[in-house]
């Protein structure tokens, strides 16, 4: 194998490495979305068995006022949940962002690298992510949980709506349910489905967490590349049918380190490697 097939393998493995995560965060966010879809389910059987919406123009505010705040404190645990769960993954994918570029550098036989064992890579990471600014990562985490936090406003806001005029109308609650709708697996049916609240959000809650993932773990390369001192990358794309108009022309190009094209667009798989005959001090430990 050539040394351009080497390359090849080892950030094909890389970018499989750091997709399988992300697509465990955005299952893991979806488990709890489907959670909070559950229980929000459970709250309409509990309305139609009171038979709240028995005369929808008669029922009290202070009915409709109690439904709503039981919406907002499921919506609010589902936010307090997601916090917590993008916090720890912004972090993680920063730090495998920079044990993946330690990796392909030991594959590539770099310097000093080629004799690290996994114990002496993880230390190494664990040495780099030391010296990232931490306001840097935590404007990454603020931002994301500013995104996740408009979602589960407008889920929360979109239900009570939907509840309130059903009430009012005397819709059945097999209508209201089927307007708020509820998370779906299936790619197909999630595909076809009309637009709902749940769809909006599941959808949404997507695109977010993979492409933050992916940011998180594109900056973490990017630390480790600028710490050890590679100047140029190459830019690499999924390629494949996936990929987009403005990815595509990227591939293989070279960039500067400090002039790497703007990414990700929202859920862009793309990524990049060291530019090897263009790395200044690449090799040296990191002390």
């Amino acid at each position: 194998m050539n040394q351009a097939e080497r390359i090849q393998q080892a950030v094909l493995r890389s970018m499989h490495s750091r997709d399988l995560y992300t697509e465990r965060q955005v299952n893991a966010m979806l488990k709890v979305l489907r959670k909070s879809d559950t229980y929000i389910k459970a709250e309409l059987v509990h309305i139609g068995d009171s038979k709240v919406l028995k005369k929808g123009l008669e029922v009290r505010k202070e009915q409709l006022k109690g439904i709503q705040n039981q919406i907002d404190g499921i919506v609010r645990d589902l936010k307090n949940e997601q916090t917590l769960m993008m916090k720890t993954a912004v972090k993680e994918s920063f730090q495998n962002g920079i044990t993946g570029g330690i990796r392909e550098f030991s594959e590539l036989d770099f310097p000093y690298y080629n004799a690290l064992s996994h114990e002496d890579r993880v230390r190494m990471a664990g040495q780099v992510m030391s010296l990232t600014d931490r306001s840097a990562l935590d404007f990454l985490v603020n931002y994301d949980l500013q995104l996740l936090g408009n979602v589960t406003r407008e889920l929360a806001d979109g239900i009570k709506q939907q509840i309130a005029v059903g009430i009012v109308t005397g819709e059945s609650i097999a209508k209201i349910g089927e307007k708020i709708g509820g998370v779906i697996t299936d790619p197909e049916a999630f595909r076809k489905a009309g637009k709902t609240v749940f769809r909006t959000a599941q959808n949404r809650v997507e695109v977010i967490t993979r492409t933050e993932t992916l940011r998180a773990h594109g900056q973490g390369r990017r630390k480790f590349y600028d710490t050890v001192g590679v100047r140029m990358v190459v830019w690499v794309t999924a390629g494949d049918e996936r990929t987009c108009s403005q990815c595509g022309p990227l591939e293989g190009q070279e960039f500067p380190i400090d002039q790497i094209p703007p990414f990700p667009h929202p859920q862009c798989r793309c990524s990049f490697f060291a530019a090897r005959a263009k790395v200044c001090r690449a090799g040296v430990p990191v002390h």
